[in-house]
């Protein structure tokens, strides 16, 4: 079983690569390492950093210099971190990696970019009223596919990594907290469903393609979001929310075809990047969705979890709980809707998704129960001393170093 750490390359820089990763396989008991390459704007709270403890990226970055010639035109490559690239931190964790035997993974996140949507909004989301979310390129692009497949075919081509672990290959919903976002509406799971979906041209001419009628079910997309905009409708049970997205799936028509229709452009964006990652000598692990949790609701960015299962090699699960049977509930939710999936787990080992050693041992107890193949804990910058030590005792009992 794999056990590492998602790690960010600048915590890395600042430890030393060769330092960190010996850490990782000496004291914390890894085996493998998920280490991110591209990365979306954040800004972040390192509590074991030496001197200042937040980070603020500057936008989008990566940790490697593209090389431009593997991507669509200088508009859509990614934006190299100088840091970052004048240090080696890839390259070194790789070499270091080597030596202690980890599983190199370099993880990506690919459509949630808000650097490269800003230049290139005819390429993004839009919404059923024309809003443009330019932190989420659209995956029905094929100029956007084409730039996620180069990200892949750089990278194995300068790092030869074991594996790529990708995440963003879906549609982000309008609640995205960005900087200083301001949603006072009433909001429940239907609003965020009508929110989500993406009428930009390329979506709407593949739906058109199989017989939709695109412009009508804008129209009854947009009435809907609007009153629900409008109207609030009090302090409801869960039950009213919940049937409220069901109701709105039976009654406007077309939408469940529109649902389909994105699946799909998701599939074919993953079933590229995984074909691209195999000539490259390597394998695909997917994240199939970044910020709906439970996983029963991936399919809100457009995640068909049996689908993504047989275009990917793995669906890596981000089981962010605070309790090992929502962990295992989660896991096991993925191999009924997809049962010929290899398994991989995230677990959050942060403040306060967990609170204990015990708590995270647990966690990862229930993903070797759920036959997992991995479990990466997230995030090592991210986390206190007293943390990684957790984690070091959860690896010793799952089998780790």
């Amino acid at each position: 079983m794999r056990l590492g750490f998602f790690t960010y390359p600048w915590d890395l820089l600042d430890e030393g690569p060769e330092a960190a990763v010996e850490a990782m396989a000496g004291q914390f008991g890894c085996n493998a390492i998920a280490l991110n390459a591209n990365y979306h704007h954040a800004r972040l709270l390192r509590p074991r950093a030496v001197g200042p403890k937040t980070l603020q990226l500057p936008g989008a970055v990566a940790a490697f210099q593209p090389q431009a010639n593997l991507y669509p035109d200088d508009s859509l490559m990614p934006v190299p971190e100088p840091g970052l690239v004048e240090a080696g931190v890839l390259a070194r964790a790789r070499e270091t990696s080597a030596r202690e035997g980890l599983d190199f993974g370099l993880w990506t996140v690919g459509l949630h970019n808000s650097t490269l949507g800003e230049r290139n909004r005819h390429l993004c989301m839009v919404n059923c009223f024309g809003d443009c979310y330019t932190y989420s390129m659209c995956p029905s692009h094929e100029p956007v596919r084409a730039l996620l497949r180069g990200i892949i075919r750089d990278l194995c081509d300068q790092f030869q990594p074991d594996r790529i672990i990708q995440e963003a290959v879906g549609y982000l919903g309008m609640r995205h907290w960005v900087h200083h976002e301001l949603f006072f509406a009433a909001w429940d799971e239907a609003l965020e469903l009508l929110l989500s979906l993406c009428f930009c041209p390329a979506c709407e001419k593949r739906a058109g393609a199989v017989g939709l009628d695109v412009a009508e079910l804008r129209r009854n997309v947009a009435d809907w979001a609007e009153r629900l905009l409008h109207h609030e409708r009090g302090n409801l049970p869960p039950s009213f929310a919940q049937s409220h997205v069901t109701s709105l799936l039976a009654e406007i028509p077309d939408l469940s075809g529109y649902l389909a229709v994105r699946a799909c452009s998701v599939t074919e964006l993953v079933a590229g990047l995984s074909s691209t990652a195999a000539q490259q000598g390597t394998s695909l692990d997917l994240i199939p969705a970044s910020f709906q949790r439970p996983v029963s609701r991936a399919w809100l960015e457009g995640a068909h979890l049996g689908q993504l299962s047989e275009a990917s090699d793995s669906l890596l699960i981000p089981a962010y709980y605070d309790s090992a049977d929502q962990v295992a509930a989660d896991l096991e939710w993925v191999a009924w809707l997809a049962p010929n999936s290899t398994l991989v787990a995230g677990l959050n080992a942060c403040d306060p998704a967990v609170g204990s050693a015990a708590g995270i041992a647990a966690q990862a107890q229930a993903c070797t129960e759920a036959s997992c193949q991995g479990i990466y804990y997230y995030n090592y910058g991210l986390l206190a001393p007293d943390r990684l030590i957790w984690v070091a005792q959860a690896n010793r009992e799952v089998g780790g170093r």
